[in-house]
């Protein structure tokens, strides 16, 4: 009997799909429970990054970003929070940003397109 090698498979396209959706979910889930599901979210990105290619790829660096984008806002107020309520208005604008990117995220993942420059600051 002849010993064949494993083939490298490539995850399914659709498969990281699924799991860019239930990433985006728990990223947007993430918001009011204080940020807990958003670690799950970026756990499960950081694990696919590098087994995904093409388009799908662009919204795990894209959900990374958002991430680590939220937690910045969240340490940024409560670094400020002292400073006349400025840590509230700060947490209020990183709260919609997450929000919106992760809306826009799933609209685009769910319609089958990729992101133009997923590590840009805005959508």
């Amino acid at each position: 009997m002849a010993e064949t090698e494993p083939k490298n498979i490539t995850p399914s396209t659709d498969g990281d799909r699924v799991l860019g959706v239930v990433n985006y979910v728990l990223i947007l889930l993430g918001v009011p429970t204080s940020g807990i599901l958003m670690l799950v979210a970026l756990i499960f990105a950081y694990i696919r990054l590098d087994q995904s290619t093409g388009w799908v790829r662009t919204h795990f660096i894209y959900q990374i970003r958002t991430v680590w984008g939220g937690l910045a806002f969240a340490i940024a107020g409560w670094l400020t929070i002292w400073i006349f309520g400025l840590g509230a208005l700060i947490w209020l604008v990183g709260a919609v940003w997450v929000i919106v990117r992760g809306a826009v995220g799933l609209i685009r993942l769910v319609d089958g397109r990729g992101h133009h420059d997923p590590r840009a600051f805005l959508f």
